[in-house]
């Protein structure tokens, strides 16, 4: 009996251990000479935000895996997952779980036996500031491997080669700048990467191959060559609410120094009335200590135009902070989008803008159904001029979300099946996913000009019970 107990307690215990939620830092951080993971060969459950994406080197394009960070930032605080099979996107706070291996001395997680998103629009850990001299040196670059970094004031030493690898020197010592988070196919640098240029910054995640340690930009917008107004970056960063919630969305600024003199702004920003209500704005722990004046909305509810000036200089010393916050309710499920459609400082247009969304999860036991062209969110379109409809569906997370079957079809209006575009499980952990219908039949033919109807029907696995909803579609015909 005693022998039972204790085999009881061996698998309770080893049952605990498998189920526990490490960090990169608990993987990464090692103190063995030849920089191995403690957890080498061992299989784990890590948790995240994913800060980039990487690609296979060669000619191929396709997504090999991403990279996720601690909250925090800082060394050992990042971690490749070597996969093909999932994509989730930057901010997305993600639990995956697989083996950790060394593949040539790098750190990754393969074999991926598990993945979820836990959240999305999270906040990305700040770069954390290193010198060149730094990755130069194996004792001190390994505690970086996958970390999210950033250098400042380099001179380029070495232009790229055949590989779109190039160095970079802030008088520490020569680092390698590499490409791995771009598609190869095709990809070179700006013609501005040549030796003797002078960049202020470059930021990116960290990766070893052929026994040098790299910087890896994830965008363009990694990096800056000209520390000024024109080249500042203004982001709207993703996040996730409630339906019938209030939400505050800051407008992201890059570093605004003093000399600039900056007074004020103009924004332009779009946004589909049907899913946000704007509310009005804030600058609760902004950049910004004046409240501008009251935003301009066009007739339709789509452009808002938000215009600043001030007696006092506008300045920022940190890398990213808000500049001004937008207050919005959300109206409806799915993905809201909020687009800078244009930005300027002063009289000075800045050219980096990223748009941001809010997702809204579904959280009703509904067939949940949303249809509207790509220029004006209204359900009527001519396929015949390339125009399509961006269907949304999906249903609650759980028992009637993921893993439920769903099927789109499209029936004329005499309710003949025209077309199914959807058969398949619904795999998106907030429920609603969507996808683009072209107008054409099941055997590939433009529909006639005409009312049809969008029929949506959820069914459950595990239950076979049933949620049913149809919106009407209008195919415009082609006047001459």
């Amino acid at each position: 009996m005693k022998r039972f107990l204790i085999l009881l307690i061996a698998v309770a215990l080893a049952g605990l251990s498998y189920a526990q939620v490490l960090t990169c830092y608990d993987v990464q951080f090692t103190t063995s000479a030849n920089g191995n993971s403690p957890y080498l060969n061992q299989v784990v459950t890590v948790e995240g935000i994913v800060v980039a994406e990487k690609f296979y080197t060669g000619t191929n394009t396709s997504n090999y895996g991403f990279v996720i960070s601690d909250p925090e930032g800082g060394p050992w605080s990042g971690l490749l997952i070597f996969t093909n099979r999932y994509f989730p996107q930057i901010g997305d706070r993600v639990s995956v779980t697989g083996s950790i291996a060394e593949y040539y001395e790098f750190t990754e997680m393969t074999s991926v036996s598990a993945y979820s998103v836990i959240s999305t629009g999270n906040a990305l850990p700040a770069p954390a500031l290193i010198t060149t001299g730094t990755l130069a040196n194996a004792a001190t670059a390994e505690q970086w491997e996958s970390c999210f970094v950033k250098v400042e004031d380099v001179n380029i030493t070495a232009a790229p080669n055949s590989h779109q690898e190039f160095y970079i020197n802030d008088g520490t010592g020569a680092a390698q700048v590499d490409d791995q988070c771009f598609p190869r196919s095709g990809f070179f640098w700006p013609a501005g990467v040549a030796v003797g240029q002078s960049w202020a910054r470059i930021q990116g995640v960290v990766d070893f191959s052929f026994d040098y340690y790299a910087i890896n930009p994830r965008t363009l917008n990694d990096i800056l060559q000209i520390d000024s107004v024109a080249n500042a970056q203004i982001r709207i960063p993703n996040q996730t609410a409630e339906l019938d919630a209030n939400i505050a969305v800051p407008v992201m600024t890059s570093r605004l120094k003093l000399a600039w003199g900056l007074s004020g702004f103009e924004a332009k920003i779009k946004i589909d009335p049907a899913k946000l209500e704007l509310l009005g704005l804030d600058i609760t722990s902004t950049v910004i200590t004046q409240m501008p004046a009251d935003p301009t909305i066009s007739a339709d509810g789509t452009e808002i135009t938000i215009v600043f000036a001030s007696q006092e200089p506008i300045v920022s010393n940190a890398d990213e902070a808000p500049l001004i916050n937008l207050l919005f309710k959300t109206v409806s499920y799915g993905e809201a989008w909020i687009d800078l459609l244009s930005f300027k400082y002063d009289e000075t247009a800045v050219a980096s803008l990223t748009r941001g969304k809010i997702s809204i999860p579904i959280r009703e036991n509904i067939a949940w159904l949303n249809i509207g062209n790509q220029q004006n969110s209204r359900n009527i379109f001519d396929p015949t001029l390339n125009q399509k409809l961006i269907i949304e569906y999906g249903s609650k997370v759980g028992s009637t979300g993921v893993n439920a079957r769903v099927y789109v079809r499209i029936y004329d209006g005499k309710g003949r099946l025209v077309a199914t575009p959807v058969n398949k499980v619904i795999s998106s952990a907030l429920g609603f996913e969507n996808f683009e219908f072209d107008g054409r039949d099941s055997m590939m033919n433009y529909l006639e000009p005409g009312l049809y109807y969008c029929h949506l029907e959820i069914v459950e696995r595990e239950t076979g019970r049933k949620y049913n909803t149809t919106q009407p579609i209008v195919v415009r015909a082609n006047l001459k």
